[in-house]
């Protein structure tokens, strides 16, 4: 794995405020939707929010394979992985945005959680150089 390339993608993420998240519908087909990100740190590991409810948090509970997506104009960071739907307190608390307040009201409501998605493959085109790896746990 090339460390150059994977501290450029860490630095993209850093700076987002959004990307696309693909998980599995009921028919088996791809579904993608943007997503609001709770400050990513790297690659890894990454956390977002939606509703109780909604499709991805539903669809996730059926099959927890996913990927997203990060672009720029020149630049594309696609991980593909597996995400699973978090509501303990604690977890929401410590993601919680205060802009949050316009979809949520408050970080106890009930239709609040916080989506973690691991990655387990990487993808990247930065700056005119490629490279494809996994990421062992």
């Amino acid at each position: 794995m090339n460390e150059k390339i994977l501290e450029k993608a860490n630095q993209i993420i850093k700076k987002a405020d959004n990307a696309s998240f693909g998980v599995i519908d009921d028919n088996g087909y791809p579904s993608v939707s943007a997503v609001s990100l709770c400050y990513p740190e790297n690659i890894t590991e990454i956390y977002f929010t939606t509703n109780i409810g909604a499709n991805k948090e539903k669809r996730l509970r059926q099959n927890n394979k996913a990927s997203i997506c990060y672009f720029t104009t020149t630049n594309n960071i696609t991980l593909v992985g597996e995400a699973e739907v978090l509501t303990d307190q604690e977890t929401k608390s410590k993601y919680w945005q205060n802009w949050f307040k316009e979809i949520y009201g408050e970080e106890t409501a009930l239709d609040y959680c916080v989506i973690k998605f691991v990655t387990k493959r990487v993808s990247l085109f930065i700056d005119g150089e490629m490279a494809e790896f996994t990421l062992e746990k």
